[in-house]
This record gives C-alpha cells, structure tokens and sequence, in this order.
C-alpha cells in the first residue's frame, strides 16, 4: 500500500511500544504495539489517510516497520529508549490484565508535533508522556482533539507497576478534549460510579461531547447526548491487545460517514470483532 504524505484524515500522536504479553496458557510474546500503533493500522485499513507521530529509540524503529509499508507516515522522534510494556493475562477474561511498564521513552515537546490534519488522537501510554499544556497549543490550531483517558490517568510508580490516579487539573485538561476514549475501569476511577450509562452521562458533563467507553462485552458511544450499545462477537483473549485502540479508530474513521448512531456503533464493534480474532492490528 503507498504511503501518504500530505494531508492526512487523521494523525495520531503516541509512543510506540515494545510490547512483552504474557498468557495464563504460559504462551509469551513479544510485538509491536501501542495505541497509536493498532489505532493507525485500523484507520488506514477502513480508507483513511493518516499519520502518526511518535518517539522512540533509533535501533527499536525496525520493530514498527510494518507501518509505512501500509501506507502510514510516521514522524520520527527520537528518544534514549522506547517505551516498553509487559501485559500478564492471569485468566481468560480480556480484562484482567496486569501491566507493569519496563522502560519510558521521553515525553513529548510541542516541538515534535508535525501536525497536518484536522482531527489528532492523544494516545499516551502513560501519565507524562503528553503533558497537558500541550492540548491547549494544539486547540490554538483549531484541530478536533481526541485523546485516549489511559495516559492521563495511568501513572506508573519506580517499580514499574502501574496504577490509576485522576489528575487534579483534570477537568479542565477534559474540556479541551472533543472526543474521548475510555474503557470500564478508567471510567469507574475517573468519576467513581460503576453503570456505564451514567459514566457516559456524566464526562459529557466534563466538556467532551463524544465518548467511547468499551468493556469486555463490547463499546458504548455517546453522541448527540444519547447512549447507543453493541456486543463484541466472540473472540480469543489472544486478540485483546489493541481493542480499544482499534474501537477509537473505527469509530474516527466513520463518525462523519455514518448518519445512523445505532449502525455506526453496531459496524464499531463489528471491526473491532473482527480484529479480536487473532492477535496483531486489524488490517481490513
């Protein structure tokens, strides 16, 4: 597929992961990953021209090759180390997962965002790795602004254990988001009610106006101020990494193509299925 250059659809900005998952089979391996990973793999196999902006180390690039040969243009940043999670999956429930992170590459300057497109995805990986300053110089650009809740409420302390703790500025980092993507247990953290209706209801009232919450049965969206559901099909835990990343990039890539909200959310879920059937990004 021929890489794009200029005006991309989308751009995501994140750190690239070398990712270490580990099975309650014993099976272990290591891949690529990251959010801005899955997430542009998803994008550019549903038609949408993007990019990604990224940091890691010169000698770790080759691990994410397969990017550009689908056609997505990175922006290189460089960095000390790359990033670098380990993902334990004690039992089968997709959701019981326990990440403990291994290495950090260096946060992200205004300086490393080559933007050229008017919607961004935030997808840090954790607390740190996009400062929130950074939001409001890229609003002065008058792009949408997505971002993923994951990296500005995962904090990881000097053992490398990770653990989830709300901001103190986080509301008004929120109200410079236009859409957020937040899954079941972010969301309990962030306003400490359980229903996902009413966790929906509730951060529209923080300032975005689209949200995308998924859990292990499937992905809620709030749009228009309304509620709309669908079921994930059935699918392998091998398949788990990457399924809200792949659920905010369908959702980016058909949001303004699909005018019915119950089949936009219901074809949502249906890619996201699609790609939960065996591991790696969801490539049409």
């Amino acid at each position: 597929m021929p890489q794009e250059t200029t005006g991309y659809d989308l751009t995501f900005v994140g750190h690239l992961s070398k990712d270490i998952n580990i099975f309650s089979s014993g099976r272990k391996e290591i891949a690529p990953g990251g959010g801005a990973y899955y997430g542009a793999f998803a994008a550019r196999a549903l038609g949408c021209k993007c990019a990604v902006v990224t940091k890691v180390a010169e000698k770790d690039r080759s691990l994410f090759q397969e990017l550009e040969k689908f056609g997505i243009h990175v922006i290189w940043n460089s960095s000390h180390v790359t990033t670098s999670i380990e993902n334990v999956y004690p039992s089968a429930n997709p959701d019981e997962r326990k990440s403990r992170m291994i290495s950090k590459a260096e946060p992200f300057k205004m300086d490393d965002l080559e933007l050229n497109s008017s919607l961004v995805h935030i997808t840090p990986l954790w607390y740190g790795e996009f400062p929130e300053e950074l939001l409001l110089e890229i609003k002065k650009m008058h792009v949408s602004v997505s971002a993923d809740a994951q990296g500005f409420l995962r904090n990881v302390n000097e053992a490398g254990e990770m653990f989830y703790k709300v901001p103190s500025d986080f509301d008004n980092t929120l109200k410079l988001v236009d859409i957020l993507k937040i899954d079941i247990k972010e969301g309990k953290v962030l306003t400490g009610l359980e229903e996902p209706e009413e966790i929906l209801k509730t951060i529209e009232s923080m300032g975005p106006s689209e949200i995308v919450l998924t859990q292990n049965s499937g992905v809620f969206i709030r749009r228009n101020g309304r509620n709309f559901f669908a079921e994930f099909g059935s699918y392998d835990i091998k398949g788990r990494t990457g399924r809200g990343d792949t659920c905010i990039a369908a959702y980016l890539c058909l949001r303004n193509k699909e005018n019915d909200d119950e089949k936009l959310v219901k074809t949502v879920a249906e890619i996201v299925t699609r790609k939960l059937q065996k591991p790696g990004p969801y490539m049409g």
